[in-house]
């Protein structure tokens, strides 16, 4: 691709996917090891939510992002997470390793992951033109998701041999490499207020900078189109809390492995794909997508007592949707989205679906242990279904153009400041 002809863009690809070794080595590693810890899925769940919870502050992070150097921010965020990561190993060396060093840990890397992501986005569109931003955002999709088809499938047999403490000592030089590759990032000038003021003044910048983002978003489609989501999000939040158990009902603890490893090649391949679905409506293509996805989920959930291997295949398949439509949805906001709102409007964008996230982890985790993983299970499919038939009785999501065409007025995007007062007077208070 064009892109990566642009030596800058491959220094963040290349980061991102080094990165993001070690962040799928960290994701199984650390469920596996709250859950050897305590022996509870309670515990599990609770984990979970831990982690999901900063996704759902992301939004405080946008002023930063739009305000800070983007560089710093990308290298700093690697080099602190690889020395936070050595606390596990560093904490069973001597002795004193408990669940809960493990799940402060995790929070506290998640936390810092949050404003590394939006930093990432808003980095894309400074170094790629707009004809490159589809399969530049798919090339990064590539490498987040093509990291975790290798070494997701790879992490049972790597804790196997060497436990999942230690696994914790190869994410920490995974995001030194990757500190190193982001050195190499040339960013053009940046129109960035270098001004000496007060601490108090700063406040007050960041405040309006945030109330800002928050008035963008409410004041366009973006509130819709993310509705569905918020459920999607909470229902996949009690999926994640009980997949370690529900893994080992379908088939023992190998396909843990197995069921994410065919959720990430599955968006990989739905990533590559939506560079051939942008003359389909918008409107259109979410609702085949999220339908299909659907019935994937059920027919999975039908085979997981009998085909466990067809029960791992259609699983993966309902995330093709989900593949395409995040790339093809990303790519027209970073394109239609003024530049210098970017960060902070993103970090709504993320934080708006995430906010259930924790709450389903935390119920998932308790619930299951009453209802069992099955039934749980099975209430995940909803998510799909329920995001199909939003977009279908939508009408303003449902008639949306071909993201070619999507213009700011189609999606009711306002960038201009002497409208923001219209937009606080008028908040989307209804769906």
């Amino acid at each position: 691709m064009n892109a990566l002809k642009n030596r800058h863009f491959l220094a963040l690809v290349s980061g991102r996917f080094v990165s993001n070794i070690g962040d799928s080595l960290y994701a199984i590693a650390a469920m596996w090891l709250v859950f050897e810890l305590s022996g509870s899925s309670f515990y599990t769940g609770l984990a979970g939510a831990v982690v999901m919870l900063p996704t759902m502050f992301e939004f405080l992070l946008g002023p930063l992002v739009d305000k800070w150097p983007l560089k710093p921010i990308l290298v700093h965020t690697q080099w602190i997470q690889a020395v936070l990561l050595l606390v596990i190993p560093v904490g069973h060396y001597f002795g004193v390793l408990n669940v809960w060093i493990v799940i402060v840990t995790m929070f506290v890397v998640a936390s810092i992951e949050q404003l590394s992501f939006p930093a990432q986005n808003a980095t894309i569109p400074k170094l790629l033109p707009e004809s490159q931003l589809v399969s530049g955002n798919s090339l990064m999709a590539f490498a987040y998701q093509g990291t975790d088809i290798v070494f997701m499938g790879a992490a049972g047999l790597l804790i196997t041999m060497i436990g999942a403490v230690h696994v914790y000592t190869i994410n920490s030089v995974t995001f030194m490499i990757a500190t190193i590759l982001f050195t190499f990032i040339s960013l053009p000038k940046e129109k960035k207020e270098q001004e000496d003021i007060h601490v108090k003044e700063n406040a007050k910048s960041y405040l309006q900078e945030l109330v800002e983002g928050k008035d963008f978003v409410m004041g366009s489609l973006i509130p819709k189109i993310l509705v569905p989501d918020v459920i999607a999000n909470f229902l996949f939040g009690m999926v994640t809390a009980i997949m370690p158990v529900y893994a080992n009902y379908v088939g023992g603890e190998r396909y843990y492995g197995y069921f994410l490893a065919a959720m990430s090649i599955c968006v990989l391949i739905g990533s590559v794909l939506a560079n051939y679905v942008t003359k389909i409506p918008m409107g259109w293509l979410n609702i085949g997508m999220f339908f299909v996805a659907g019935i994937c989920w059920y027919i999975s959930y039908g085979f997981a007592a009998t085909v466990p291997i067809l029960s791992v295949i259609f699983f993966g398949l309902a995330f093709i949707p989900v593949g395409i439509t995040n790339v093809v949805l990303t790519s027209t906001l970073q394109r239609l989205i003024p530049e210098d709102k970017i960060g902070r409007v993103f970090s709504w964008y993320s934080s708006i679906p995430a906010a259930l996230l924790p709450l389903g982890s935390l119920l998932g985790g308790g619930l299951a242990s009453i209802y069992g993983s099955e039934v749980m299970m099975a209430a995940g499919g909803i998510g799909f279904l329920l995001t199909t038939l939003y977009w279908l009785i939508n009408k303003n999501l449902r008639t949306l153009t071909n993201p070619e065409q999507i213009s700011k007025e189609d999606l009711k995007l306002e960038d201009n400041e002497e409208k923001q007062p219209v937009l606080r007077e008028q908040p989307l208070n209804s769906y």
